[in-house]
């Protein structure tokens, strides 16, 4: 919904209807819509996701989590399916609270709720879809996961295979840029993807 319908959001839950969450679009995150959000969070304790296209709070910090708050804009090359990447993790870490929020192997550490890669001392910001990339190789780990059966988990059946070639380029990539390390993700041709196992 539009921030300008949250008048309503109240209204709604007040008749009684009972939400998991709500997801808010606003042009502008200014101080005035922060102090709304926050009212309205401790009076019905929903989960609020934000699509914001700019920041102007003056100075004033965000209190929301990075990981509820996608700040785009709507004609950005890439908004929708990133979006929606970031929606389904913010929906999965909704639905199971009690999963664990770290997933390590040796010195790297991908965390949950930051949606960011640790390598080393390194701290490396990610995508939904790179973090949900690379979460599938470390699942994975020691075996090689074919390009195809990468596409099916996360993406839609019409999408180019060259998606997954794109992905794992800039993340290798952005990965050895901050870190250093240039052998983290593997890759077989006609074989596929895989964590490197001896890290």
């Amino acid at each position: 919904m539009h921030f300008k319908e949250l008048e309503a959001l109240v209204d709604i839950v007040k008749e009684g209807l009972q939400l998991d969450g709500v997801v808010i679009s606003t042009p502008d995150f200014n101080p005035g819509f922060i102090h709304t959000m926050q009212y309205l969070q401790q009076m019905l304790t929903l989960r609020v996701f934000f699509i914001v296209e700019e920041i102007s709070a003056q100075g004033t910090p965000v209190p929301f989590p990075s990981n509820h708050m996608y700040i785009s804009s709507f004609e950005r090359n890439g908004f929708q399916e990133e979006l929606f990447s970031r929606l389904r993790c913010w929906f999965d870490e909704g639905l199971a609270p009690h999963t664990h929020h770290t997933r390590q192997i040796k010195d790297i550490a991908l965390h949950l709720h930051s949606k960011s890669l640790k390598v080393g001392e390194f701290v490396i910001e990610l995508t939904c879809k790179e973090f949900e990339l690379l979460e599938l190789l470390l699942e994975c780990q020691g075996q090689y996961i074919p390009t195809e059966q990468i596409l099916h988990q996360l993406w839609d059946r019409y999408t180019s295979p060259e998606i997954v070639r794109q992905y794992v380029y800039k993340l290798r990539h952005k990965i050895e840029i901050i870190s250093g390390r240039s052998d983290i993700i593997l890759f077989r041709r006609g074989i596929g993807y895989s964590v490197n196992p001896l890290i």
